[in-house]
């Protein structure tokens, strides 16, 4: 069982009955436990679990989870110096796999670490969500070229393992969200339920935190630090779109979910 497979029965929001995360006006996502995967914010306490599931059923975790389950039982024990250094450790060790980087700084955070200025504003990652065709959609990046996209009728795809160009690329792009991300404070609280009608939604991800900018469509196109984010996102979604139409400029990671909720393999290697 693969972390994905484990989160998408894990959904961390409020659950309507039959399972399914509860949507405006009583309709069901079912494909919310995918798009908490983009955030990279799941809990501590949500990695030991997985792991302790993983042993459980004998598969063997691997070493960044098993590293982060001994994180989350010297919090617990209140070793809270030995749990700060091993982050540290892991930023080092784990540095090039931006969502992984952000996931650490969020634990450092919480135990009372914060980067500095310089470090504070770097993005990491942008995720747009909306729902203005009838269904949530998203586009989702990072910094070292990975990216993810979700249309309306929930169809998800994962662009791993991205050819040295298509990383350089998605860093131009990604450098837009700058201004915004310097320009935002980090949000407080837990994240939001998605965004329902013709609202949209901007996240940045820094070391600092999530920094989102959310309103109506038109709204967002208008603002001297969205609109820019906004058309960037529609150059990176052509180019998305493109790749899945000729079939694999980005290279081999482009990896379909099914709506049935199976998934492919590929390669998280950052080049």
């Amino acid at each position: 069982m693969g972390w994905m497979d484990w989160l998408k029965g894990k959904p961390s929001k409020p659950l309507a009955p039959g399972g399914e995360q509860a949507m405006p006006g009583g309709a069901r996502d079912i494909y919310a436990p995918l798009r908490e995967l983009i955030f990279a914010d799941e809990s501590l306490e949500g990695v030991a679990r997985f792991v302790l599931e993983q042993e459980a059923s004998g598969t063997e975790a691997k070493e960044v989870w098993k590293r982060l389950a001994k994180v989350a039982a010297q919090v617990a024990q209140g070793e809270r110096r030995p749990a700060i250094e091993e982050l540290y450790r892991l930023l080092e060790d784990e540095g090039e796999d931006a969502r992984s980087c952000f996931q650490f700084w969020n634990y450092l955070r919480q135990l009372g670490e914060q980067p500095g200025p310089a470090v504070a504003t770097r993005v990491l990652g942008l995720v747009i969500e909306h729902s203005r065709h009838g269904g949530p959609e998203i586009l989702s990046a990072y910094w070292d070229g990975n990216a993810r996209l979700m249309d309306a009728s929930g169809d998800f795809r994962m662009f791993s393992d991205p050819a040295p160009f298509m990383v350089a690329a998605v860093r131009r792009w990604l450098r837009v969200c700058r201004p915004l991300a310097e320009g935002v404070v980090p949000m407080s609280g837990p994240r939001p339920a998605p965004p329902s009608g013709s609202r949209c939604r901007i996240t940045v991800l820094t070391p600092g935190g999530l920094r989102t900018c959310e309103g109506e469509w038109d709204a967002l196109w208008a603002d001297a630090l969205c609109g820019p984010v906004m058309e960037m996102a529609g150059t990176l979604t052509e180019r998305l779109v493109a790749v899945l139409e000729d079939n694999g400029t980005w290279r081999s990671g482009v990896v379909p979910l099914s709506r049935s909720g199976g998934r492919g393999t590929g390669s998280s290697r950052v080049h």
